[in-house]
């Protein structure tokens, strides 16, 4: 009963479990394949096992390593987060507010075009999908079905312009909102 008590303690989120939508799982020497409706992924987990039964998962490990102790949240959080986007695409919409900000997509490269003396060119990756939404060329969608990697395409795009707090201009998320601050009185 010691032994089962000292080393066999779950942590609080593998009592959760996960269930996989639409989404087919498969284990092959701590490899885990996900394969959804919007495509496929593939994950290396060494430490942490996986309890099957119907459509539901359990995650655990053994917590002989103490810093395991703190993983498990996160990869249930990052498995939460692939099954979500296999099977509904994650989007980010980014607005360019500022005199002739504009975006331009053509085949698989974006033209950004703000306000320098040439045009940031960008190509695009084969796992990210771009759409420019209406004919200002100043809003585009950009989705995925992993969140990480969209979090990261969206930081660069943003990285290319810094947002101006005096003049509102500058690369914004649809629904970010700043507080703009007042000139200087003489």
């Amino acid at each position: 009963m010691f032994f089962k008590k000292r080393y066999f303690k779950f942590a609080r989120l593998s009592n959760n479990k996960l269930y996989l939508f639409n989404v087919f799982l498969n284990f092959n020497n701590f490899y885990f394949e996900f394969l959804g409706f919007f495509g496929f992924y593939k994950i290396y987990f060494k430490y942490f096992y996986f309890f099957k039964k119907n459509n539901f998962i359990n995650i655990f490990n053994l917590k002989k390593i103490f810093f395991l102790k703190k993983l498990t949240g996160f990869v249930y959080s990052y498995i939460f987060n692939i099954i979500k986007g296999l099977t509904f695409n994650y989007e980010k919409i980014l607005i360019f507010r500022g005199l002739g900000y504009k975006v331009i997509l053509r085949s698989s490269y974006l033209y950004f075009y703000l306000s320098y003396s040439h045009p940031h060119t960008y190509k695009i990756p084969s796992d990210i999908f771009v759409r420019v939404l209406n004919n200002n060329n100043n809003e585009i969608s950009i989705k995925s079905n992993n969140k990480q990697r969209l979090g990261e395409i969206c930081l660069i795009f943003k990285k290319l312009k810094k947002i101006d707090i005096y003049k509102g201009k500058g690369i914004f998320y649809k629904n970010e909102k700043i507080t703009l601050k007042i000139f200087k009185k003489k």
